[in-house]
């Protein structure tokens, strides 16, 4: 597991300009680091990678004075304040119950969007929690779970941003439905050839909590199918 290290950050200078009619006007900006040597560089490379990872813990409070002391006393060999062998579990400590808050405010956002979702006129129901719309109907027979399906589709998250799509490919996806999330084998059952459907998928039916990278935990999945074709497994 990478270690997490800790960051000093920029202090703020007061700069003084002179304005129209002789006023005086103190401005705040953030210092410029003067990057004049090989290890000037270095060290900021190293600050601003180790200030990315902490703000990606989205952990709420943090002593930034107290994390560049941290840093220089380890730098300098200074005995540490906390244990070494209690470092580990304090950031794991910290770590767990920022997933367990963030995870919280998700859900609660989650059921609020699903419950709004639910009213709208277009918008149907599974038991299982899967909302969705059909786009375009099809005819025919519906594929099964254990069929392979041939696809096209596009998955964005509930702030528009796109994360995936067969069509930015231009080549269809051709999968069996017992490889998917379940999302997918609730939904995609429900089609027939031909048709275009819109998918709402929650998190528990999604990548639940895991970090999927353009994807993050705990997220609201929307997807747009259309199904191309599906073929059946021989008896």
């Amino acid at each position: 597991m990478k270690y997490i290290a800790l960051a000093l950050l920029s202090l703020a200078t007061l700069s003084v300009s002179a304005q129209q009619k002789k006023k005086i006007v103190k401005k705040t900006t953030a210092a410029k680091p003067m990057l004049s040597s090989k290890a000037d560089s270095v060290s900021y490379a190293f600050g601003r990678d180790i200030g990315a990872s902490l703000k990606s813990l989205e952990i709420a409070d943090w002593n930034k004075d107290l994390i560049g002391k941290a840093i220089i006393s380890a730098l300098d060999g200074q005995n540490s304040l906390i244990a070494e062998d209690e470092l580990r579990v304090v950031i794991q400590n910290a770590v767990n119950e920022a997933r367990e808050l963030k995870e919280k405010e998700n859900l609660a956002k989650e059921q609020a969007f699903f419950t709004e979702n639910a009213k709208k006129a277009t918008v149907k129901s599974t038991e299982e929690g899967l909302q969705y719309e059909i786009l375009v109907e099809g005819n025919g027979e519906k594929p099964s779970r254990e069929n392979e399906v041939t696809v096209h589709y596009t998955g964005t998250l509930l702030d528009g941003k796109k994360f995936d799509s067969s069509l930015d490919r231009n080549e269809p996806l051709k999968m069996k439905l017992d490889r998917v999330i379940e999302g997918w084998k609730i939904g995609v059952p429900l089609m027939s050839k031909g048709a275009k459907y819109r998918f709402y998928v929650p998190s528990k039916l999604g990548y639940g909590s895991q970090n999927m990278g353009a994807i993050p935990p705990n997220s609201i999945l929307i997807f747009d199918i259309e199904l191309l074709d599906f073929v059946k497994d021989e008896v």
